[in-house]
């Protein structure tokens, strides 16, 4: 079967209603040959066509790339998208640094999918990188055919069943012009060590060295299928409740419980924790009882409190509403978040008319109940309130600055009536879940 044939054959169902593919385009071989197939294959598939090119400005032939690409895209009249980035390691290697910055383009894609042009000889080097660093079995099942790549959006990888050697055929046999990027022949990258040294002479020894790694990766790929299902189990039944409940969480075994909150984080946009970090929360937590802990990130943290987990993301933190002065109360209604509920004991309308300030907890505020009174902390406390939201978490007051109620948990019961008004801040209500009353 030629290769048009086996990528129409093996055209993945998560794509069946994409219209519009973005090839990324590198110059290289494999990204040429990807574009000319997938360009033959329009009609076919159905779908608009489109490329995107990455300058990465760390070769000094990449602007004769770009250059090139443009040429490329010209004959075949496809659209080039590109993008000049700035390659810092901080902390990476360069490779993992130009791979993060490129693949922040991509996440950029107006189309509903970007094709990337990895190969069989790409999967087999990603999987022995893994072997060598000390990978688990999402590192060890190397490349998925398709994948997430932003939100609505599908990362593809039409080429992974292909050796680069039958790419190199079909350039050969359509006249195919592409570029050697000499990086590949570094012996700077443990990678190019693998292609140059390490698997030729592995496979000298083991002729079928190739075939027996792909054929592991596709076990490795269908259990980690079955580890997804079981975690996404996993952490529904924890998030039953709207937030994480440790208490079923502990019911868990170890193994269990460090895949629920490894997916937990993942699913909250906090990056990935060292393999020591996670074991360390997870013993923490197990011990904490319904004490607060605190986990830090790669981009953001983890609350303990109160036996739930609250994650607070770097680029979403808890948002401080605009403390000041209102004209009337119900003037905030619809304004930075606000709005207003209809609650069993409440606020009377008449009262929405008068002039109220919002502002943070203030020491002597205090909240008047039908057995008598109790400070605005003690009730935050009580309606399990995180002390990390404690500071963000509005009062009303009125003229005398007296507090008429705690945004979205009580009012005063002395100024309140039955099927009356909660003023409720929104925004931080995505914290903490359905609150109690009390």
């Amino acid at each position: 079967m030629n290769l048009a044939e086996a990528i129409c054959r093996n055209y993945p169902a998560a794509l069946k209603y994409a219209r519009h593919i973005e090839v990324a385009l590198s110059g290289g071989l494999d990204s040429v040959v990807l574009l000319h197939l997938l360009a033959e294959l329009q009609g076919r598939l159905n779908i608009g066509l489109s490329a995107v090119h990455v300058h990465h400005g760390l070769q000094s032939g990449a602007d004769d790339w770009l250059e090139f690409c443009r040429r490329v895209c010209g004959q075949l009249d496809i659209p080039l998208r590109w993008q000049k980035v700035e390659v810092r390691p901080q902390g990476l290697g360069v490779e993992a640094a130009a791979r993060q910055a490129r693949y922040q383009i991509f996440r950029q894609t107006k189309a509903d999918a970007v094709a990337t042009a990895h190969h069989a000889d790409d999967q087999i080097e990603t999987f022995m990188l893994a072997a060598l660093r000390g990978g688990g079995l999402r590192a060890l099942a190397a490349m998925p055919e398709c994948r997430p790549l932003a939100e609505g959006r599908r990362l593809w990888r039409p080429l992974l069943p292909f050796s680069r050697v039958r790419l190199a055929a079909y350039a050969a046999e359509h006249g195919l012009q592409y570029i050697d990027d000499p990086s590949n022949e570094s012996g700077d990258y443990l990678r190019n060590w693998l292609r140059h040294d390490g698997l030729p002479y592995w496979g000298r020894r083991c002729p079928d060295l190739n075939r027996h790694i792909l054929s592991g990766i596709s076990l490795l790929q269908d259990e980690l299928a079955v580890l997804d299902e079981i975690a996404l189990a996993d952490l529904a039944k924890v998030r039953e409740g709207g937030l994480f409940d440790i208490g079923i969480w502990r019911g868990f075994s170890s193994g269990r419980r460090r895949q629920a909150l490894l997916y937990f984080v993942r699913q909250q946009g906090l990056g990935t924790p060292a393999k020591a970090s996670l074991h360390d929360f997870d013993r923490i937590l197990t011990k904490s009882g319904n004490g607060a802990a605190r986990w830090r990130l790669p981009k953001g943290r983890i609350e303990a409190y109160g036996g739930k987990l609250f994650p607070v993301p770097d680029d979403n933190p808890p948002p401080q509403p605009l403390w000041g002065r209102a004209n009337r109360l119900k003037d905030l209604a619809g304004q930075d978040g606000w709005q207003f509920e209809k609650t069993s004991v409440g606020l009377p309308a008449s009262l929405l008319e008068n002039p109220v300030c919002v502002r943070p907890m203030a020491s002597g505020d205090v909240l008047t109940f039908a057995n008598g009174r109790k400070k605005a902390g003690r009730v935050l406390q009580e309606c399990h309130i995180p002390p990390f939201l404690r500071p963000y978490w509005p009062v009303l007051a009125d003229e005398e600055n007296r507090c008429l109620a705690l945004a979205g948990l009580r009012t005063d019961d002395k100024l309140s009536v039955r099927n009356g008004w909660l003023p409720v801040y929104r925004p931080l209500m995505r914290f903490i879940g359905r609150v109690s009353a009390i």
